[in-house]
């Protein structure tokens, strides 16, 4: 696989690395918002992500891989989501939710060499609470070391693509 230079190669790229790795679901870019929408009787669930971004894309593919059956045949994986502008208390149930789909999205990156920094999410101008950032880090090792079966499968069938 050769190196991608604009975001539109390294998503199309992405997009073609998965349809070979998870099959049974379908990647559109282009959402003004991500979104999931599970699948329904003879029909893949189909994962939205925004514009053309990669890091969007894996991140939505963090949040599938990690959902679980159940949650994977629900919309949105059933996740509520508040826009920008939280208060601080949301902001860190947001920041509790998110480390560990960023640490996988951050194993990823690695893999595709995109560069990861962490996202809140939030243009409030608040910095990551260091709590986040740990357990970023630790999440991060997880996926390097012991990640669950699909994140595995995810992991590996991207090496193999890139």
């Amino acid at each position: 696989m050769s190196v991608c230079s604009t975001d539109d190669e390294y998503c199309q790229n992405l997009i073609n690395a998965f349809a070979g790795i998870l099959p049974n679901l379908t990647i559109e870019g282009g959402a003004e918002e991500p979104f999931y929408k599970a699948p329904r009787a003879n029909t893949h669930a189909i994962l939205y992500f925004r514009s053309n971004y990669p890091r969007s894309l894996l991140h939505e593919i963090s949040h599938y891989c990690l959902a679980g059956d159940r949650r994977r045949g629900l919309d949105d994986f059933g996740y509520w989501y508040a826009p920008c502008g939280r208060t601080a208390e949301e902001q860190q149930r947001f920041e509790k939710v998110e480390a560990r789909p960023q640490g996988l999205e951050k194993t990823m990156c690695e893999i595709v060499g995109l560069k990861f920094s962490p996202s809140l999410d939030d243009f409030s101008g608040r910095p990551p609470s260091e709590s986040f950032l740990q357990e970023l880090e630790l999440a991060y090792q997880e996926m390097r070391v012991n990640p669950p079966p699909t994140a595995n499968k995810v992991l590996s069938g991207l090496k193999n693509y890139w």
